[in-house]
Parts: C-alpha cells; structure tokens; sequence
C-alpha cells in the first residue's frame, strides 16, 4: 500500500543556493505575483487590444507584485 510522503521524501527547491520551501512567505508571494501579473495582463489586454504590450504589462506586474510582497 502507498504511503503519504513525509520530510524524509521531500526534494528541496534551491535557488542561489537557499531552499525556498523553508522560506515562510515565498509561497504567498509567488502565488500573488501569478494571479496579479495574470490579471493585469488580461485587464490591459481587454482595455488596448496590444498582445505584445500587455503580455509585457503582466510579465511586469508579476515581477513587481511579488518582489513586494515578499
């Protein structure tokens, strides 16, 4: 029978050299920074009609929102 997986099957996700699960508030701010970079994106889009530019927009408000926010 499968067991649940505990600590011991966990593989760490690093990045510059730090694992960013035991980060406490990487979680929260990577997930604002998806849904907020998402909705202005598609905000942008709906108010220009401009692929590339709101494309650019959302990549922008992701990197923003979730550099503040953490």
């Amino acid at each position: 029978m499968a067991s649940i997986s505990s600590d011991e099957d966990h593989k760490p996700l690093m990045f510059l050299g730090k694992d960013v699960s035991k980060i406490p508030c990487f979680r929260n701010s990577f997930l604002y920074g998806i849904v907020g970079g998402f909705t202005m994106g598609i905000g942008y889009f709906l108010c220009t009609s401009r692929t590339l530019r709101s494309t650019h927009f959302g990549f922008g408000s992701f990197v923003t929102i979730s550099s503040v926010y953490w």
